[in-house]
């Protein structure tokens, strides 16, 4: 497989935003690989009420932004305990809204997040308010070309355990089960872009999520990122109807871009209302 050669990161705010020192402890360690991000201008108005309280779209090149972003998570750490790869690899597609709020933190609003990880769903939802999903999802990578699906079946959101065995019970019977929403995206990566827009929709300070009546941030840290430009081979399926976007697939992507692999920290940051 071949990877791009890193190069010294251009000096700018953006590019080093999130490789700033965390002001807590990190609660959680990933490591991300084969990163797309598909990225669409829309009007601010359109996506203002799907942000949590106290936060608005980020407006980034006169445009705000919203985001399908897909990655193979490989592995994770809640420290101080040591990496665990016990979990195995899992496929997380997300679809997100670039925030900001008053406080000048520049971060994402996740709209969702499929998985088939039930544990971190149930963990999202009651300890961080991030909108966890659950899905069926894989990835797949031939050398450049980079793909991710998920597929979401009845009673994932609320019952993932339910879910769970609804499906293993469908594959013993041989019965069909239908999915609700689907997402597919495979890219063909390029070269190195340094642009000041690739940074911005790539490197977010942290997290902006709703959990009970407050608006939170997370802090989210990593090392500046290789941003790869990509060529868009595939999008389709009808997620976005799920979180209220319903024709955002209707078009191309703005902006489709490819990181190959970073490693994240998630910290505490501060109740935004």
């Amino acid at each position: 497989m071949t990877r791009a050669v890193t190069p010294p990161p251009t000096p700018g705010e953006p590019r080093t935003r999130a490789a700033v020192p965390l002001l807590h402890r990190p609660v959680t360690v990933h490591a991300w690989d084969d990163v797309v991000f598909a990225h669409w201008r829309c009007d601010p108005e359109t996506v203002a009420h799907l942000v949590p309280r106290g936060t608005r779209p980020d407006i980034v090149d006169g445009s705000a932004w919203v985001g399908l972003v897909a990655y193979v998570f490989r592995e994770t750490q809640v420290p101080p305990f040591p990496p665990s790869t016990r979990l195995g690899s899992m496929t997380e597609v997300t679809i997100e809204v670039l925030t900001v709020d008053d406080a000048g933190r520049r971060g994402i609003a996740y709209l969702t997040v499929d998985t088939p990880n039930v544990p971190a769903i149930v963990a999202a939802h009651a300890l961080l308010g991030v909108p966890y999903v659950f899905a069926w999802a894989r990835s797949r990578r031939r050398g450049e070309t980079v793909g991710h699906r998920s597929i979401r079946h009845p009673g994932r959101a609320r019952h993932p355990f339910r879910a769970l065995r609804q499906v293993r019970t469908t594959r013993r019977t041989g019965g069909s089960s239908s999915a609700r929403h689907a997402a597919a995206v495979r890219v063909v990566a390029g070269e190195v872009d340094r642009s000041p827009l690739a940074a911005e929709l790539t490197t977010r300070a942290g997290i902006h999520a709703r959990l009970l009546a407050q608006t939170l941030f997370w802090q989210r840290q990593h090392a500046p990122l290789t941003v790869r430009s990509a060529r868009l081979e595939q999008l389709e399926g009808d997620l976005p109807a799920a979180v209220g976007l319903p024709t955002l697939f209707d078009r191309a992507p703005d902006s489709v871009l490819v990181v190959d692999g970073t490693t994240v920290r998630y910290a505490w940051g501060d109740v935004v209302r």
